[in-house]
C-alpha cells in the first residue's frame, strides 16, 4: 500500500523513472514489491484511443491559441484607435458601438471580465481618465435605453436566461454609480428600471442597490418586492433552492428590512399545503426565510417568529426541527425544553430522532446562526443542552447525521468551556461531577482551572495604575482573586512586622478591647496601603451590619473584609461559626465584597474545645481547623467566594534572660 502510495500519490514532482529507481533500493529485501517496480518501469505501448485523445488535445491548443491571437490583434487594433482618435469613436454615431465593443473586449481580460461590471481602474490603465470618462457617460445613457424583463416575465423556457445587453446595461448602472449622489438624481421610473438590471447579477444583489432602496425604497419593493413575492409562492410546492432568498439573506441591513415583510406573509402561509413536499430544498428556504427575519427584521418580527415556532411545534409541524430551531435562537430556554418535549416523545426509535434533530439544530451547515456564546445560552443552560446531545449520541444507521450530530456536540462543549465567570466554573464543576461525562472528567477540571486563570490575569490597566505599579511595585486589586490575594499578603506582612526592632507585640499583647485592637490594625494596614487601596473601620453593610475593618480597592469596587475577633476568651465553637453565619453571610453578601479573612488574635496561654471533634487543641492546631472549614465554604460556593483564617500570635516569643 505504500508502495502505491509513493509512486502514484507523493513527489509528483520528480520524474517517475528517477522515483521509481529510488523506490527499489528502498523496497530490494522484497522481490514482490520491486517485481511491481519493474513491471511500471516497463516502456507503454500507446494504443489508438491514447493517440486519438492526444490529436484531439493538440487541435484544441491550436485553435485556442489562434482565438487568442485574434483576440489580441482586435483587442490592439481597436486600443489604437481609441488613442489615435478618441473624438471619432465616441462621436455620436459610435459613441454606443464603442462602449459595447470596449465592454467585450475587457471580457477577454480574464479575471477583469464583463462579469465585474464597471471598471474604471482597468479602463484608465489602458486609455487615461478622459476615456474613462467619456465611456461612463455613453454608458450611463445605454441602460435607460433597454428594459431587461424579469424571471416571472420570461416563457417557462427563458426563465433562467437573459441578454447579454443587459450585462451591459447593469455594468453601466454600476459606473452611474460611481457618484455618491446618483441615485437621489433618479426619478422614480428610472430607479424601477434599474431595479430590472439588479437580478441579472450573479450572487447577490449589487451594490448600488443599497443607495437606491435609501431614495426609492418604494420602487424595489414593487419591482424585486413583487417578483420575491411570485418566487416564494412558485417554491412552496417544488424542489428548487430560492435564489431570491438567497440574495436577501446575503444582503445589508437596509435591504433585508425592505423584503421582511413579504417574507413574514410567505411564512404566514407557509402551512400543512407544504407537507406533501418534504425535501432539503423546501427546508433550507424556510430556514433561510426565518432567518432573514431574525435577522433584519423588526421586534414584532422576531414576536410572531417565535409565537410561531410554538404553535407548529406543539401541532407537530413536518418542519419542526427547523421551528425548533427558530425556537432555540430567539428563546434558548424555551427552545430547550420544546427540545425535551420533542425527544421525550420519540419512542420508537429516540437515538435516531435525537441524531436527526442535533444534526438538523447544531451542525454548521443546515444550523448556522446559532450564537451559543449569547445571552440567553447561560452556563446551566448549556450544561442541560448538552446531556440531551450526548444521551442521543449512539447511532450507527446514520452516519452522516452521526457526524453532524457530532460537531453539533463539539458546539455546545466548547460554549461551555469558555462560559467566564462563577457561573461558567460551577457549571464546569458539575459537569465534571456527572457520570455522563466521566470521560471528559480530567478535560473539563483541567480547562476549568485554565478559564479561571485567564479571567483572573484579564486585568487592564488604565495610565495612572500602571503609574502606581512602577512606583510602587503593586498594583489596585481589580477582581475578588486580586483583592483577596492583597488582603492575605497584607495580613502576612504582620508576622514579619511582629519579629522587627519596633515590633509592637508587646503593646498589642496588652490589648484587652477589640475596637482598641481594631484601631491599631487598621493603622497599620493604612500604611501599608501604597495607593492600592483605602481603610475603612466598622463600616455599614446593606444590613446595618458594621465589619471591623474593611479594605476598598482605588481601581475598582473590590472589597476585602476583615473580621477580628480576640481569642484569648472566646471559645473554638464560636469562632468557629463567625466563619459562616457572621463573616459569610452578613459582610460577604455582595459580589464585590466575596473575599474575606477571620483574623484571631491570641495574647496568653490556653487551650480550646476543637469545635469538630471535641478534642483539646491548642493555637495552631485551632486555626488549622478554622481555615478547614474556611476552604470547605469556598468550594461549597464554587470559589465564588475566598475565605481565610489569620492568626496573629501575641504571646512572648522567648523567655526572659
Amino acid at each position: 500500500m505504500m508502495l502505491w502510495a509513493e509512486m502514484l500519490l507523493l513527489h509528483r514532482e520528480v520524474k517517475d523513472r528517477d522515483l521509481l529507481e529510488g523506490l527499489k533500493l528502498s523496497v530490494k529485501d522484497a522481490p514482490i514489491l520491486v517485481a511491481i517496480i519493474e513491471e511500471r518501469l516497463k516502456p507503454r505501448e500507446e494504443d489508438d484511443e491514447h493517440r486519438r485523445w492526444r490529436r484531439e488535445n493538440e487541435e484544441n491548443r491550436r485553435q485556442q491559441a489562434q482565438r487568442e491571437a485574434d483576440a489580441h490583434a482586435s483587442w490592439v487594433a481597436f486600443w489604437q484607435e481609441i488613442v489615435r482618435d478618441p473624438d471619432a469613436v465616441f462621436h455620436t454615431d459610435r459613441a454606443d458601438h464603442t462602449a459595447w465593443y470596449l465592454w467585450r473586449a475587457v471580457e477577454r481580460l480574464g479575471k477583469e471580465s464583463r462579469a465585474a461590471g464597471w471598471n474604471r481602474r482597468l479602463i484608465e490603465q489602458q486609455f487615461g481618465k478622459p476615456v474613462a470618462d467619456r465611456l461612463r457617460e455613453t454608458m450611463k445613457a445605454a441602460w435607460r435605453k433597454d428594459k431587461p424583463t424579469l424571471k416571472s416575465e420570461r416563457p417557462e423556457s427563458e426563465k433562467n436566461s437573459f441578454l447579454i445587453r443587459w450585462q451591459f446595461g447593469l455594468a453601466a448602472i454600476t459606473a452611474e454609480a460611481e457618484e455618491p449622489s446618483w441615485a437621489k438624481c433618479l426619478t422614480e421610473k428610472e430607479a424601477e428600471l434599474a431595479c430590472r438590471y439588479a437580478p441579472i447579477q450573479l450572487n447577490g444583489f449589487p451594490q448600488w442597490l443599497e443607495s437606491l432602496a435609501i431614495h426609492y425604497p418604494i420602487a424595489i419593493d414593487r419591482v424585486l418586492g413583487q417578483e420575491l413575492s411570485l418566487s416564494l409562492r412558485d417554491i412552496t410546492s417544488g424542489n428548487d433552492y430560492s435564489m431570491a432568498l438567497q440574495d436577501v439573506s446575503y444582503a445589508p441591513p437596509i435591504l433585508g428590512a425592505l423584503f421582511a415583510p413579504r417574507i413574514r406573509a410567505w411564512l404566514d402561509d407557509f402551512e400543512a399545503g407544504n407537507r406533501a413536499s418534504v425535501n432539503p430544498s423546501t427546508e433550507h428556504n424556510l430556514r433561510q426565510a426565518i432567518n432573514i427575519l431574525v435577522k433584519n427584521g423588526t421586534d414584532d418580527d422576531r414576536r410572531f417568529v417565535e409565537a410561531e415556532s410554538v404553535r407548529r411545534i406543539a401541532n407537530s409541524d413536518t418542519f419542526d426541527s427547523v421551528w425548533l430551531w427558530a425556537l432555540i435562537k430567539l428563546n434558548p430556554a424555551v427552545g430547550v425544553e420544546a427540545l425535551e418535549r420533542r425527544l421525550r416523545a420519540s419512542e420508537v426509535v429516540p437515538i435516531m430522532t435525537g441524531m436527526q434533530l442535533f444534526a438538523s439544530l447544531l451542525d454548521s451547515d443546515r444550523g448556522a446562526g446559532i450564537d451559543l456564546g449569547g445571552a440567553g445560552f447561560t452556563p446551566p443552560l448549556l450544561l442541560r443542552l448538552l446531556r440531551l446531545a450526548y444521551r442521543y449520541r449512539e447511532s450507527t444507521e446514520l452516519r452522516n447525521e452521526c457526524d453532524q450530530a457530532a460537531r453539533g456536540r463539539n458546539f455546545i462543549l466548547n460554549a461551555l468551556y469558555t462560559a467566564a465567570g462563577p457561573e461558567g466554573w460551577s457549571t464546569k464543576l458539575e459537569m465534571a461531577a456527572d457520570p455522563l461525562f466521566a470521560h471528559l472528567k480530567d478535560r473539563t477540571l483541567a480547562v476549568a482551572a485554565e478559564k479561571a486563570a485567564e479571567e483572573a490575569d484579564a486585568t487592564a490597566f488604565t495610565e495612572g495604575e500602571f503609574v502606581i505599579l512602577d512606583n510602587t511595585g503593586e498594583a489596585a486589586p481589580v477582581t475578588r482573586d486580586s483583592m483577596f490575594a492583597l488582603m492575605r499578603d497584607r495580613l502576612d506582612d504582620l508576622d514579619d512586622l511582629l519579629l522587627q526592632d519596633v515590633s509592637p507585640r508587646e503593646a498589642w499583647a496588652g490589648i484587652r478591647d477589640e475596637r482598641v485592637m481594631r484601631r491599631e490594625l487598621a493603622r497599620t494596614l493604612r500604611e501599608a496601603a501604597k495607593n492600592a487601596y483605602t481603610v475603612d473601620q466598622e463600616a455599614v453593610t446593606a444590613d446595618e451590619k458594621e465589619t471591623d475593618i474593611r479594605l476598598r480597592s482605588t481601581a475598582s469596587s473590590q472589597q476585602g473584609t476583615i473580621e477580628l475577633k480576640l481569642a484569648d476568651d472566646r471559645s473554638g465553637r464560636d469562632l468557629f461559626d463567625t466563619l459562616r453565619e457572621q463573616l459569610l453571610k452578613k459582610y460577604m453578601a455582595a459580589d464585590d465584597c466575596r473575599a474575606g479573612c477571620l483574623l484571631v488574635t491570641i495574647a496568653r496561654e490556653r487551650e480550646w474545645d476543637d469545635p469538630v471533634t471535641g478534642k483539646r487543641v491548642n493555637f495552631d492546631e485551632l486555626m488549622r481547623v478554622l481555615n478547614k472549614e474556611a476552604e470547605a465554604i469556598s468550594r461549597d460556593l464554587s470559589e465564588t467566594a475566598k475565605l481565610l483564617a489569620k492568626g496573629l500570635d501575641l504571646r512572648p516569643r522567648l523567655g526572659r534572660e
